[in-house]
């Protein structure tokens, strides 16, 4: 019992860390209309920023690292460039500011363990 309670615990720590590890599977969604922000940009919490064909391109990068929880899509001067973000607005509410021109996107990751 003290282990099942202990091991509820560490999960739920790691979770919220967003480490990725072998045996968990993970769901991915993003609903560009529900799950964006015109204007607006995450900041303080960028870990990688490239030049960028399109959005789809700046979500398939981040849905390939755990880190990323939100990114920041924009285009200036013809240029189109990816943020990746580790925190959201759900974990750092001050730091989702206006932006005209960017738009804002938060991926929702759902986590559980693969059952075999």
């Amino acid at each position: 019992m003290i282990f099942a309670l202990l091991f509820s615990f560490l999960l739920r720590v790691l979770e919220v860390k967003g480490d990725c590890f072998a045996g968990k599977c993970q769901r991915i969604s993003l609903d560009v209309h529900r799950d964006s922000v015109q204007d607006s940009e995450f900041v303080d919490h960028v870990f990688h920023n490239s030049v960028t064909l399109n959005p789809i391109q700046c979500y398939t990068w981040c849905i390939q690292d755990c880190r990323c929880l939100s990114l920041n899509y924009r285009e200036n001067n013809n240029q189109k460039y990816c943020e990746l973000n580790e925190g959201n607005h759900f974990t750092n509410k001050s730091s989702l500011t206006q932006s005209p021109g960017s738009r804002y996107y938060i991926l929702r990751r759902d986590y559980g363990w693969e059952v075999m």
